[in-house]
C-alpha cells in the first residue's frame, strides 16, 4: 500500500496559518486513508528561521491539529527553500532502497497551503494511472478559497516575467496576452491536462522514483525558479507532469511581484541562474505544445 511523505519547510513562523494548514492536511491525509489511496504518512517539519521556538510546546500544538506520526526539526540551517527540503527529501526520505519504496509518494508543501480535504486521495489516485505520471499540479484557490491563481506554467519569456514584476504594465494589451499564455489562459482549468511544462513548488506531488532521478533541488535557487527548474529536469528525464482539477488547494502566498525589494532581488538573481542553465527566451511563449497530449489515467 501507498505511503506518503510530506515535507513543509517554515522560515517565518505564524502558528495561525500553519496550524490551519496542518489540520487540512490531516483531514486529507483522513479521507485518503479511508479511499484506500494510502496505508501511512508522515510529515517532515523543518524550521529554519531565526526565532527561538519551544519543542515541548510546539509538538503539543502540532499534536492537536495534526493526527498522523510528524518529525519536528527546530533548528535547521537556512539554506533556502530548496536546500532546506533536501536535507529531508535526500538524507532520510531517499536514504532507503529505491527497491523498498516503489509505492512511496513524496509530497513538498508550503505552510501557507491548504489542501481540500479530498486534494490528497485525488492527487494519489492520479498518480496510480499512469507509470510516467510526473508532478500532479493543483488547482490553486486564495486563502479565501475564491480568487483562483495558475500553479502549472509554460516556459517563461522575460518579457512576461518583467509584467509580473512591474504592474504599471498590466495595462498593455500585448503583455497582457503573453501573461496569459504563459498561464495556460488558452485551456480551461477545469480540464486535465497532461503535459503542462512546469509546476508550483507550493505543492509538489510525486512518486518516489522522481525524486530519486532528478536528486531533489538544485540548491544554487535560494529561493524562487527552484520549482521551475525541478519540473524542467524531470521533463527532459522522460517525466509527464498533469494538471488536474480535482487536486483543489488554497494557498496564502505567492506573487513575487507583490513582495519587498529584498525578495524582488531574489527573485531576479534567480532568474537569471534559471534562463543561464535552460536557455534564454526574450519575448515569445508558443500558444500551442507540440508536448501537450491526452494520455489516458
Amino acid at each position: 500500500m501507498t505511503k506518503l511523505e510530506i515535507s513543509i519547510v517554515v522560515h517565518d513562523w505564524s502558528p495561525e496559518v500553519l496550524f490551519e494548514c496542518l489540520r487540512a492536511l490531516s483531514r486529507s491525509i483522513d479521507k485518503a486513508h479511508v479511499d484506500g489511496q494510502l496505508a501511512a504518512a508522515t510529515l517532515w517539519l523543518s524550521y529554519n528561521g531565526r526565532a527561538s521556538l519551544d519543542s515541548s510546546q510546539v509538538e503539543s500544538e502540532i499534536l492537536e491539529c495534526f493526527r498522523w506520526p510528524f518529525h519536528l526539526l527546530l533548528k535547521q540551517p537556512n539554506l533556502g527553500y530548496g536546500g532546506t527540503n533536501n536535507l529531508i527529501i535526500n538524507r532520510h526520505m531517499l536514504a532507503e532502497s529505491s527497491s523498498d519504496c516503489a509505492e512511496r509518494r513524496i509530497l513538498v508543501m508550503n505552510p501557507d497551503v491548504a489542501p481540500e480535504v479530498d486534494a490528497i486521495s485525488h492527487a494519489l489516485l492520479r498518480l496510480r494511472g499512469n507509470a510516467y505520471w510526473g508532478f500532479v499540479c493543483p488547482r490553486i484557490f486564495d486563502w479565501a478559497g475564491r480568487q483562483e491563481s495558475s500553479g502549472h506554467k509554460r516556459y517563461p519569456s522575460l518579457a512576461v516575467l518583467l509584467f509580473r514584476l512591474l504592474r504599471t504594465l498590466n495595462r498593455i494589451p500585448a503583455l497582457v496576452n503573453l501573461n496569459d499564455r504563459y498561464e495556460y489562459r488558452d485551456c480551461s482549468t477545469d480540464s486535465l491536462l497532461p503535459g503542462v511544462e512546469l509546476c508550483s513548488g507550493c505543492f509538489l506531488i510525486a512518486r518516489d522514483a522522481l525524486w530519486r532521478d532528478v536528486r531533489g533541488f538544485d540548491e544554487q535557487y535560494f529561493m524562487y525558479f527552484e520549482d521551475f527548474d525541478l519540473a524542467l529536469r524531470a521533463r527532459k528525464l522522460g517525466w509527464l507532469h498533469v494538471y488536474d482539477p480535482s487536486v483543489r488547494i488554497r494557498h496564502a502566498g505567492g506573487d513575487a511581484g507583490r513582495k519587498n525589494s529584498l525578495h524582488r532581488k531574489m527573485f531576479m538573481r534567480s532568474a537569471w541562474s534559471f534562463f543561464r542553465s535552460h536557455g534564454w527566451r526574450i519575448w515569445h511563449i508558443p500558444l500551442q505544445d507540440r508536448h501537450l497530449t491526452k494520455v489516458d489515467g
